[in-house]
């Protein structure tokens, strides 16, 4: 009898698929079931999950004709399949130390109240180098916390650290309950980016976070990775909804839920939303739609401390 059902959601990640998926298998622990989605890659994913299929029958195969279009429709997808209570996340281009689900499922045992555990993460690139630590994210918000095991209340870990950027980058480092991800409402699929981010406030309002700082997962960033992505576009389409969307999304969950949120939560989300639209200002400003460029910039400038540097950079740049 399984304790853990991991999920595995893949598209075209054939290449770091056999990887991924003898990592789970060679996990310390093995009370798992382990799902894999595939979501109707044309590459050579479905022939190897098939192959794995024939040599453990922990492993369940759903491949789908039809492209979704969003990761976060697997991850539904996946959790509902999911016998368990407990959530492994595994995205399919990860790979991790062997006993990472041991450790996180530890502190679900050990602390029955958390709604989710996370461990640190080290960055690999495409052909599964170690290229960093994911602490340096953290390091300028708190030096000594993330060095140690701590359990948080989820509003204080919010209030301190999930406001103001997704501490929690890679959900492959996460084992979640089933239960708190389906009362925060799953994962929102019209979020094309930070739904993951979105699920981790959801869930965390009404339950506590487990932190444990050994490097556990590994992260992979590549050329078609989501991350790599976002930080290489420079395109004249502006990513409007990388932030501003999912934090306008999480005051709308709260105020549905009736989740009372503190005013210092509520001051910083708007800081931020108002830095996001400054930011789209900007940009149409820079691509000739100037109107529409100042109109934003107008709005963000309610909180001035945020915008002041708009105008300056956009007359540096007439000046250049």
């Amino acid at each position: 009898m399984s304790l853990v059902s991991v999920i595995i959601p893949n598209y075209n990640h054939g290449r770091f698929l056999s990887e991924r998926i003898d990592s789970i298998l060679n996990q310390s622990f093995t009370e798992f079931e382990c799902i894999v989605l595939d979501d109707a890659s044309n590459d050579n994913s479905k022939a190897i999950i098939e192959g794995y299929v024939t040599k453990d029958t922990r492993i369940k195969f759903y491949p789908f004709e039809n492209n979704s279009g969003s990761p976060f429709v697997q991850w539904n997808r996946g959790v509902e399949l999911a016998s368990n209570d407990l959530i492994w996340i595994a995205e399919s281009d990860d790979s991790c130390d062997t006993t990472l689900l041991q450790t996180l499922v530890n502190e679900h045992l050990k602390y029955p109240h958390i709604g989710l555990a996370y461990c640190q993460s080290l960055k690999i690139d495409a052909d599964s180098n170690i290229s960093g630590s994911w602490k340096d994210f953290t390091f300028n918000m708190d030096a000594e916390l993330f060095n140690v095991n701590f359990i948080m209340d989820g509003m204080d870990f919010i209030s301190n650290f999930l406001i103001h950027k997704n501490v929690i980058p890679n959900a492959s480092a996460v084992v979640f309950k089933k239960s708190v991800f389906g009362k925060a409402g799953g994962a929102d699929v019209f979020l094309t980016t930070n739904s993951d981010w979105l699920c981790w406030l959801t869930m965390l309002v009404n339950h506590s976070v487990a932190f444990v700082p050994h490097p556990l997962n590994k992260f992979r960033f590549h050329s078609d990775s989501v991350i790599a992505k976002h930080k290489s576009f420079c395109s004249p389409i502006y990513k409007e909804q990388f932030d501003c969307s999912m934090r306008y999304r999480f005051e709308l969950w709260c105020k549905e839920q009736r989740v009372h949120l503190s005013a210092k939560i509520l001051a910083v989300n708007q800081q931020y939303i108002s830095y996001d639209i400054g930011n789209r200002g900007l940009h149409l400003f820079r691509n000739g739609k100037w109107l529409n460029g100042l109109a934003d910039i107008i709005k963000a400038s309610v909180f001035p401390q945020f915008t002041l540097g708009y105008v300056r950079r956009i007359f540096r740049r007439g000046n250049s």
